[in-house]
């Protein structure tokens, strides 16, 4: 490594005082190794081509990432949920945070699908109680995997909005802004007649909310997260509110990438995607 001429700056004297291997050292005694990027790259390197699936019986698995419980070591939240260690520690805690998080998934999201989200959009955090009115949704928890929603896109008269959950985990916030984006996206790009029109009203909600399912596991393919995209891909595929229903119908149109190397054809590529 010490005669590397990349560290040697094509030869220049001042190289002879580096010294790489008690570099690297110093750094992972900080706390610098296995790093996002690293374990990423570790993903591509090492990961095996398994499907995921849930135990059937006597399991516990987190709230938020599905993966399965281990011992005691995760936390029980107010309303039941139960969160792996891992989440806890990457929990999204503060306004800045979230739209730093946001920004980067949008850029992402739009270089990966080959998109354009250009509106005003207003983004917040709110608590789990404007969620559940928002949605209205009623949550009730269960021995299994209970997932709840943690964020939502809306269209009103004046604008865009997406809101998310505080204190949500990052990797579950990636997912969730990526899944209301694409509902952003097609606020943006379809007519509502025209979907009911073609598929029948009552399909509507199996065809935005299975696109948008869709995209949030190929987004986290994209990311190289396979354990985190394997699982919540065996979550939707046990699902059977339109959400599944929807998810089913468009991963048979458009298999996933599982490598995470996109094509030019997706759902955002058509105006009618099925």
């Amino acid at each position: 490594m010490t005669g590397s001429p990349y560290l040697r700056f094509g030869g220049a004297d001042a190289a002879e005082g580096l010294q790489p291997a008690e570099t690297l050292t110093f750094l992972r005694e900080k706390g610098f190794a296995d790093g996002y990027l690293s374990r990423a790259r570790h993903a591509v390197a090492t990961h095996a081509r398994r499907r995921f699936s849930f135990e059937p019986m006597n399991a516990g698995y987190c709230d938020f990432c599905f993966m399965k419980l281990m011992g005691g070591e995760y936390d029980r939240l107010k309303d039941g949920r139960e969160r792996c260690m891992r989440c806890s520690r990457t929990v999204v805690r503060t306004g800045e945070d979230f739209r730093e998080l946001y920004e980067s998934t949008k850029r992402t999201m739009e270089i990966a699908f080959g998109v354009s989200i250009k509106t005003a959009l207003r983004v917040r955090m709110v608590n789990a109680r404007e969620i559940a009115r928002k949605t209205g949704e009623r949550f009730e928890p269960t021995p299994g995997v209970d997932a709840r929603v943690l964020g939502f896109a809306e269209k009103a008269r004046d604008g865009y909005s997406l809101y998310i959950e505080n204190g949500t985990p990052k990797l579950a916030a990636i997912a969730t802004i990526a899944h209301e984006l694409t509902h952003i996206w097609q606020y943006l790009n379809w007519d509502v007649k025209e979907i009911e029109d073609r598929y029948g009203a009552h399909h509507r909600l199996a065809v935005y909310e299975g696109m948008a399912t869709w995209a949030q596991i190929q987004y986290l393919l994209f990311l190289r997260e396979y354990e985190d995209a394997e699982r919540h891909e065996a979550y939707a595929l046990q699902r059977r509110d339109e959400y599944g229903v929807g998810f089913r119908v468009f991963v048979d149109r458009y298999p996933l990438a599982r490598d995470g190397d996109l094509d030019a054809d997706s759902p955002f590529a058509h105006r009618y995607p099925l």
